[in-house]
């Protein structure tokens, strides 16, 4: 009973020492858009990339569509400037 006590104590502990997580390191990531001759950067940091990308094509969409609606002066976009701008957000450039 003593043996089984003690072999079940040491799993818990043995279990629990690997939930213990370690720290993320965050990185910093830079994306660069161009839609026409206007260009947008960005830089986040974030322990992924994919969060880092979320937080840019989100960012960069907010950016170009304001300032599309501002130029066009129009209170919405049509389809084909929010699909153009779909499409530049989904693919940053490098410089």
């Amino acid at each position: 009973m003593k043996t089984a006590l003690f072999l079940l104590i040491a799993l818990v502990s043995f279990q629990a020492s690997a939930w213990v997580s370690t720290p993320t390191i965050e990185k910093q990531h830079k994306f660069v858009y161009r839609m026409k001759s206007e260009v947008f950067e960005f830089a986040s940091t974030s322990p992924s990339y994919e969060e880092a990308f979320d937080k840019a094509a989100s960012a960069c969409y907010r950016h170009f569509r304001d300032n599309t609606k501002a130029r066009s002066g129009q209170a919405k976009l049509s389809e084909d400037q929010g699909l153009d701008i779909i499409d530049v957000c989904a693919n940053p450039r490098s410089i």
